[in-house]
């Protein structure tokens, strides 16, 4: 027959003593989660991430979301009848919060930790409605508070939760980040359009171009093929010479209106051609001059002449008849003579006319103004 096994008394205890104190510790802990829980809280403690750089959420707000508005009583209400999770959901309702943690800890301190979302473009739609976009592709509307100036969007279409209105969310933040990340397009392109086609227009600050842009595939090397065009033609022959520039196709910058082709012009000839301009118009001007100097010489002459007779008809006494005295004759002679002179000098003769002109002609043939022209070493 099998032997009885004996039974252990020193065992027995330990099983009964490891059981008695597990149910102490157990009847102890429960106790004091029920006093804990009876007690109310001391504080509540609201933290904003980005407080200072953006305020489109306050405390007070997250405050009345949380507690005032669900009508809370901290002061009486006891900690177990707290629904955190309740709080939470209502901190996330707002579209303006992306993130919400609600704990407490040992001080029975109530903390929430929020976080605000970061609009990265401001949209304007076709109805006439504006709203923000952020990063995660959500719509939030405009703080009554705060007004956070972006990027701008306009003409867009009702943007709804298909895969159509998501997929234009993607290219309108894709493309806006990409511009917000370069400092010179982001100073250069003051607002994106949205074509009905679901492609893009961009309208810079600099110039009056409309700069045809398609889509957002391939857009570092449009960006790149414009920078290269603004650097080396609009920067030479002005900003104000097209009307629309057109990056859609692949390694081309399309320009419109065409300006018309003039070839390359020698240095050499052009100074030539404009120092015979200078010349050819001192000529014309030395000329008009010479013309006028003629006729106000012509209309003095004539004057003279008129003066002349009216002074013959005013002098009955030399055509008289001589007296009888002696050296009447004489007299009569020397105003003759004196006449005669008068007439000489106011009619010149044709020879000595074309005598000074020619002397004239050949003083005013010369250029006053000669261009020297560069050294070309």
């Amino acid at each position: 027959m099998a032997e009885k096994r004996k039974i252990s008394v020193r065992k027995i205890l330990q099983v009964l003593l490891t059981f008695v104190v597990t149910t102490c510790c157990i009847i102890a802990m429960v106790s004091a989660a029920k006093i804990e829980d009876n007690k109310t809280l001391t504080s509540v403690a609201v933290h904003i991430r980005n407080e200072k750089k953006y305020h489109f959420v306050e405390q007070k707000e997250i405050m009345d979301l949380a507690i005032n508005n669900r009508h809370i009583d901290i002061v009486h209400t006891p900690i177990s009848r707290l629904d955190i999770h309740s709080m939470e959901q209502t901190i996330l309702a707002n579209p303006w919060i992306s993130g919400a943690q609600v704990y407490i800890d040992n001080d029975r301190v109530l903390h929430m930790y929020i976080t605000q979302r970061i609009p990265v473009a401001r949209l304007f739609q076709q109805n006439g409605q504006s709203y923000y976009l952020d990063t995660t592709l959500s719509i939030m509307p405009l703080s009554e508070n705060y007004k956070y100036y972006t990027s701008v969007v306009t003409n867009v279409p009702v943007l709804r939760n298909d895969s159509m209105g998501w997929a234009l969310r993607k290219q309108i933040v894709s493309l806006v980040r990409y511009i917000q990340a370069d400092s010179f397009w982001n100073a250069q392109i003051s607002q994106i359009i949205v074509d009905s086609d679901a492609t893009f227009e961009l309208m810079p600050v600099l110039g009056d171009q409309r700069i045809l842009f398609g889509e957002v595939s391939g857009m570092k090397d449009k960006f790149g093929n414009l920078f290269v065009f603004y650097k080396n033609v609009l920067n030479r022959i002005g900003w104000d010479k097209y009307e629309t520039l057109d990056v859609r196709f692949k390694d081309q910058v399309i320009a419109l209106p065409s300006l018309p082709y003039k070839p390359p012009v020698d240095k050499a000839i052009e100074n030539m051609n404009w120092i015979t301009s200078i010349i050819e118009t001192e000529a014309a001007n030395d000329a008009k001059d010479s013309v006028h100097k003629a006729e106000a010489k012509t209309n003095h002459s004539a004057a003279d002449k008129k003066k002349g007779s009216a002074k013959q008809v005013h002098k009955p006494a030399i055509q008289a008849k001589p007296s009888k005295k002696p050296g009447a004759k004489a007299a009569a002679k020397n105003v003759k003579n004196k006449t005669t002179v008068k007439k000489h000098v106011t009619q010149p003769n044709n020879k000595d006319k074309q005598k000074n002109n020619k002397a004239k002609n050949k003083k005013e043939g010369s250029p006053k103004y000669v261009y020297p022209g560069k050294n070309d070493n």
